[in-house]
């Protein structure tokens, strides 16, 4: 994968980052389809479709961030068939929220734990039954807080992994 981050988050360098690119790597299946929230440089939605996915959707409230996802996803030979990306808030934006589409295998955010808390709140619609979701930019202290918001949103918790200071957060939709 090769990453130009601009000004937009994610080179892949970071911690929460690799935590993300291994649980893509550890549940993507060929065909999947995913829903990057918060995309920034696109990396994730890159990994996702490098690993097996059929489409990415992907969403980043910066419109530079999802400008500078497209070059990226050109860069990586991603045809444009394969994505689609948004600018907007998924957690306030009604109609946002029918564009990102419902029935996904996964949903991704690596973003501040403040951020997801309530992002966990609107994500189930946006799963299949078993789909995942996967999530981190969580420091090691707001761990408990992001586990209550994804078993308050009916999220059942399968995985959680650590690196560093940091968390990443796996869950399935059980309905």
């Amino acid at each position: 994968i090769e990453i130009d981050p601009g000004i937009a988050f994610g080179t892949g360098s970071h911690e929460t980052t690799k935590l993300c690119i291994q649980a893509l790597d550890k549940y993507v299946k060929n065909g999947d389809s995913v829903l990057d929230v918060g995309c920034g440089s696109g990396i994730l939605s890159i990994a996702a479709l490098k690993l097996g996915a059929k489409h990415a959707t992907a969403i980043d409230i910066d419109e530079v961030a999802v400008k500078v996802a497209a070059e990226n996803m050109a860069v990586n030979h991603i045809p444009s068939s394969d994505y689609t990306l948004y600018d907007g808030d998924l957690i306030s934006n009604a109609f946002l929220k029918v564009k990102a589409g419902t029935g996904h295998d996964i949903v991704v955010a690596n973003i501040l734990a403040d951020v997801i808390i309530p992002l966990t709140g609107v994500v189930k619609p946006h799963l299949k039954k078993g789909g995942l979701y996967i999530t981190s930019g969580i420091i090691d202290d707001k761990e408990e807080t992001v586990k209550e918001a994804v078993a308050k949103a009916g999220l059942e918790l399968i995985d959680v992994t650590y690196q560093g200071e940091w968390v990443c957060v796996t869950a399935r939709k059980r309905n």
